[in-house]
């Protein structure tokens, strides 16, 4: 197991973008953007399966361009969510993403469970953990499709899905490189190269990389955290014949990133009572202790896609092969208080086998879509708790009011001067480390077969149907060994061979029921401490079966508007709880019910779409930490599902309002609320708000004008997510009202200027992600079994100039 961080170097790809760059010029890449011939925007996606203009697509989604992501500094998944609102993407810990949409998400960080939002790239499911978020590497667009989608996806949708397309080898050669650079080290470079090999024959080869020294300093050791570390490389090889359209692509990314820095609450002071942020958390010093502290993953990636049409339709198939293997190690205390030392680990790998097979086909009254997916994942995974005995004696006083090691020590000592032994007279068991283990291994098979057509009923009618028949099968096993503690075990020997115990009973120091305490409480495990998989390997297996339809009318209330109405289900097969030794999570279940209009008024230049919508959401699974189990004494996560259900409204427009300006809007209100559920801290939380908040938007603004016998260029993108709304159990913990930087609304907004040759081969600009410097706090309740509750951070303002050039 390799533990220590390393740099990534970013010579190589910065040297060969800049030799590029200076070889061919530079220049500001115009937008991807197709116009009607009266200028209005006509976008298209594949969200259905098929290429349609969206304004044609009956399902509420948003569609972010590739180039306008780049302009504006967004690298990945967790850098556009507040840009589209009705999503959340936490990137806390680089690693265990949790994504929800509209409100539905999981809070599981475990190998055992999916996710209810798919995630695909270039058609291939990506699961919800190390894989799952990877960096924007030569994208063409991302569409977010809101609501169940099953009758349209092979794999699990039933939240949603967002579908991110890349860039494909094209018969025409195309070189362009970017690099920008800002304070703190920061560069991000990127390369593309396109070239025909022969005939029907196109290769693509597309590089990132990007790196800074972290934005905050750690007290406890003098290095930066919060910084970034990332390179990765696609490789796409197209042959375009007559009778087939085959595309073999293979992707390699590698990240190194230190652990995440956590902010105490207490000051790095033990306070079992509710945490409450200081107002100037961000300019209190940082520490750390946490070792090791890193974040990596190692990724790679191999896709083949195959179009060949048939006499009555075409098909597609779709193989991909995928492996990760991802570390995250980090400070879950906030602090270098001994008493308080907990630190966690996360070691997982993962290979996943894809085989999907597509039918599309059209006639003069239908058309349709079917196809057959077959899934299959191997995965791997080690949690790690490492604490000392002065945090355990910190964690086991509040729970059982006994401070085990302490005690000891007192005894060792005490005894030690009675008798003159100095063996026991210098013995200390404090601060000494102890580490527990859980092993999961995880071997799940899923197949689906779906369809979904298109009945045009009348020239302005039609009626979409689909389903989607599915069977998951799941093995899961886990095996937690004793803790590790050498030294510990080397000073109990000590103990052992002095006759400490009976020695402390036979002086009354001790009863029998304490010595016997005493001696089982430092030999077993704390937090991993289930028999029945202490030995060997506990295996379970479980399958589920679903089907789920969808069913959409929509009319055409005059050539350029549409209204639909649409009904389906969403389902996610069940799991397994990988902290919890036989713990199962049921099968997820959807029904969701949605009205909108979509349209465009030419004269204006204006395009817009309004959606209503209702679900409700039965057996909702999630993980969550309860303080102190009643049983053990100690902390413990426990499975918990919940029935939910919501009501929410989205309005998005785009409107260019001239040859010069362009305006870009979303809005979306949702009030979630729990229909039935009993929280672990046994507050009943029926009716009160889930936690998402009522409103997000966003809002984006584009502009391009002559300027110094070349082109300027301006862009905005402005998020908003309000507040989270709390409940009693959330206000009880401190989750959702600490006072300060958190619980409030948060906003973001990224910005570039910049300006291109007239030549069209070279260009510079400036890009600033959050513009306004606004920082906010997710409260962590990990940190509080030792009474050192803590917050994640999301990162400061950073400006970066950039250069620019294609062929």
């Amino acid at each position: 197991m390799k533990s220590s961080q390393r740099r990534v170097p970013l010579r190589r790809v910065v040297l060969v973008v800049g030799r590029a760059l200076a070889a061919l010029g530079m220049t500001a890449a115009a937008p991807d953007i197709v116009h009607a011939q009266d200028g209005t925007p006509v976008v298209t996606v594949s969200a259905q399966s098929r290429s349609q203009q969206i304004q044609d697509v009956p399902i509420a989604m948003q569609t972010l361009a590739g180039d306008t992501l780049r302009d504006v500094g967004v690298s990945n998944l967790a850098d556009m969510d507040a840009f589209v609102p009705g999503l959340s993407v936490d990137m806390a810990q680089s690693t265990r993403p949790m994504i929800y949409l509209r409100g539905i998400g999981t809070q599981d960080f475990g190998i055992g469970t999916d996710s209810p939002v798919g995630i695909y790239i270039d058609g291939v499911y990506t699961g919800k953990t190390g894989g799952s978020v990877l960096n924007f590497n030569d994208i063409k667009r991302v569409e977010v499709l809101k609501g169940p989608q099953g009758t349209l996806f092979g794999r699990n949708a039933a939240a949603g899905a967002i579908l991110i397309v890349s860039n494909d080898p094209v018969d025409r050669r195309e070189a362009t490189g970017l690099v920008r650079g800002g304070p703190r080290s920061a560069i991000f470079a990127e390369a593309v190269y396109n070239t025909p090999l022969a005939k029907g024959l196109a290769l693509r080869i597309s590089a990132i990389g990007q790196q800074d020294d972290g934005w905050v300093r750690n007290n406890y050791d003098g290095r930066r955290m919060g910084d970034d570390g990332d390179r990765g490389l696609r490789v796409a090889l197209r042959w375009k014949g007559d009778d087939v359209d085959a595309i073999l692509g293979w992707e390699h990314e590698v990240m190194r990133e230190s652990g995440p820095p956590v902010f105490s609450l207490n000051a790095g002071k033990i306070d079992f009572g509710r945490p409450a942020a200081p107002a100037d958390l961000f300019k209190q010093p940082l520490f750390n202790d946490a070792s090791p502290s890193l974040q990596s993953r190692t990724f790679d990636g191999v896709t083949l896609r195959v179009t060949v049409p048939l006499r009555f339709a075409t098909l597609s198939s779709m193989s991909a092969y995928r492996h990760f293997n991802t570390q995250n190690w980090m400070d879950n205390d906030a602090s270098a208080n001994p008493a308080a030392y907990l630190g966690t680990g996360n070691i997982e790998s993962n290979s996943t086998w894809q085989q999907e097979l597509k039918l599309n086909g059209q006639t003069s009254v239908l058309d349709w879509v079917a196809g057959v997916s077959a899934y299959r994942e191997r995965v791997t995974e080690m949690e790690n708790v490492d604490v000392t005995t002065s945090s355990l004696d910190t964690l086991i006083s509040h729970a059982a009011g006994i401070a085990p090691y302490a005690t000891l020590t007192s005894l060792s000592q005490g005894l030690g001067a009675a008798t003159g032994n100095t063996a026991l007279k210098g013995l200390s068991l404090a601060g000494l480390p102890w580490r527990e283990s859980i092993h999961d291994k995880g071997a799940y098979r899923a197949w689906a077969v779906y369809g979904d057509a298109i009945w045009r009923i009348g020239p302005t009618t039609r009626l979409s149907f689909g389903g989607r028949f599915t069977r998951d099968d799941k093995r899961f096993s886990w095996y937690n060994p004793p803790r590790t503690a050498p030294e510990l075990d080397a000073r109990l020997a000590v103990l052992q061979q002095a006759k400490l115990f009976s020695t402390a009973v036979a002086t009354r120091l001790l009863t029998p029921q304490q010595a016997s305490s005493l001696q089982a409480v430092v030999a077993r495990n704390v937090e991993f401490n289930n028999a029945v998989s202490s030995t060997m390997p506990f295996a379970s297996s479980k399958s589920w079966r679903n089907f789920s339809p969808r069913l959409v009318l929509d009319r055409r209330l005059a050539p350029d508007h549409m209204a639909y109405a649409s009904w389906s289900k969403g389902y996610l097969a069940g799991g397994f709880d990988a902290v919890g030794v036989n713990g199962h999570y049921d099968e997820e279940l959807v029904t969701n019910s949605e009205i909108g209009i979509k349209g465009q008024v030419r004269s204006l230049g204006l395009s817009y779409d309004a959606s209503v919508f209702h679900y409700d959401f039965t057996k909702l699974q999630s993980l969550t930490l309860v303080p102190s189990n009643a049983s053990a004494g100690v902390p413990s996560y426990q499975v918990v599902n919940s029935d939910q259900r919501a009501t929410g409204a989205e309005l998005g427009a785009q409107w260019r309002l001239s040859h010069i300006w362009r305006l870009t809007g979303t809005l979306a209100y949702l009030d979630q609320t729990y229909a039935h559920y009993v929280s672990p801290t046994g507050v009943r939380l029926d009716g009160q708000p889930a936690g998402a908040p009522r409103l997000s938007a966003s809002v984006g603004t584009g502009a391009r004008w002559p300027l110094w016998g070349g082109t300027a260029d301006f862009n905005t993108m402005l998020g908003y997510i309000g507040k989270q709304r709390c409940n009693a159990d959330t206000t009880a913990q401190g989750t959702c009202t600490i006072g300060g930087s958190a619980g409030v609304a948060r906003e973001k907004v990224n910005a570039r200027l910049g300006w291109s040759a007239a030549s069209g081969n070279w260009g510079v600009g400036l890009v600033v992600n959050n513009l306004t410097n606004k920082q906010y706090l997710t409260v962590s309740t990990l940190g509080a079994v030792v009474g050192s509750p803590y917050a994640y951070a999301t990162r400061p303002r950073t400006i970066a100039l950039e250069l620019r050039g294609r062929l």
